[in-house]
């Protein structure tokens, strides 16, 4: 078993993007892969950036009964594709970054914007990765 041997800390190196694999337990079961790229971003930038979310665009919520959870799970996934988007850098999916498909994404696995979201909460909040 090799030893890893700890680097002396350095203050003002930020990574260019931090490279990750999420292991995504799918609607079926099984478990899915999503390897990303995430922007890094300190705490404070990272607390700027929830405050960016403020300002997403979401659809007219029309206030009928008859479409209200439709209207509110749209809205939802369409701040949760733009998280993705903004958090990200990169992913290794077969369709392109872009907001259109991380609100797919956000409709069709939200198991996986869920582990997105959480995993670069700990990155910029707590500095690390899972455990």
């Amino acid at each position: 078993m090799s030893e890893q041997i700890a680097r002396q800390i350095v203050l003002g190196q930020r990574p260019k993007g931090i490279v990750h694999s999420l292991k995504i337990t799918m609607l079926d079961g099984t478990e899915g892969l999503l390897p990303v790229t995430f922007r890094y971003r300190d705490r404070v930038e990272f607390g700027e950036f929830l405050d960016s979310l403020h300002g997403v665009q979401v659809p007219n919520f029309d206030g009928t009964a008859a479409n209200a959870s439709k209207q509110l799970q749209r809205g939802a996934v369409q701040i949760n594709g733009q998280y993705i988007l903004s958090c990200l850098e990169d992913w290794g999916l077969d369709v392109p970054l872009t907001l259109d498909n991380c609100i797919q994404l956000a409709r069709e696995i939200p198991a996986a914007v869920q582990a997105v979201m959480e995993t670069y909460r700990q990155i910029c909040i707590e500095g690390r990765l899972g455990n």
